[in-house]
């Protein structure tokens, strides 16, 4: 990974985050969701109420986790400007590393809301809702870079040619996170995520043969 690695307190609000998440993923799964609360959640993380607020805002946000979202900042407006490599799926890959680096990478958790989401539909629905509000921002991102390239484009297919890329950035956004799940390695999600669009660009700029 090109990131230097986090700082002492970054690893502890990360381990702070992932032991609420475990622990409200195991209360679901020995004993139940309606068994599933704050202050269980709490005291099987070994914090307190006031704390597990500070990162979640109930406990259906402890069960689902962490969404990727696009951020707020110099590194999306670069992408709207058309950087940093000035190519669209490059730049998409490189917009989606810096978008999953805050996502905590624990293999089993992965696993256990897996286990979770399959019995309880409606969390699933939530789940599946966030990742639709993703790919939106994406789009939107996109409308916006191409816009601004000053495209003579008509904006109903401006707009459909960046749903197709939002579309195509969340399926290699998938395919690093079940590379990543299989690896069985001490593989970073973030080059499994660079290691998918690397492999995107092989196979649309050259012939497959």
């Amino acid at each position: 990974m090109s990131d230097a690695e986090p700082g002492l307190r970054e690893r502890k609000r990360r381990a702070t985050r992932l032991a609420i998440q475990q622990a409200a993923l195991r209360i679901a799964i020995e004993d139940g969701l309606a068994a599933v609360t704050v202050d269980e959640i709490s005291r099987r993380a070994d914090v307190s109420p006031r704390t597990f607020f500070n990162y979640f805002p109930n406990k259906e946000g402890a069960i689902l986790g962490d969404d990727p979202t696009l951020p707020d900042d110099a590194v999306l407006a670069e992408f709207v400007a058309g950087g940093p490599k000035g190519d669209l799926l490059a730049d998409l890959g490189s917009l989606l590393v810096h978008s999953t680096r805050e996502l905590i990478e624990e293999r089993g958790l992965i696993e256990e809301r897996q286990q979770v989401l399959r019995a309880a539909p409606e969390l699933f629905s939530r789940r599946m809702e966030s990742m639709k509000e993703f790919q939106a921002e994406i789009e939107r991102a996109v409308v916006a870079r191409l816009e601004g390239a000053g495209t003579t484009t008509e904006p109903v297919a401006l707009r459909r040619r960046a749903r197709l890329a939002s579309l195509v950035a969340l399926a290699a956004l998938r395919h690093a996170w079940w590379e990543w799940s299989d690896a069985g390695s001490d593989t970073h999600l973030v080059d499994e995520l660079e290691r998918s669009f690397a492999d995107l660009d092989a196979l649309v700029s050259r012939s497959l043969v």
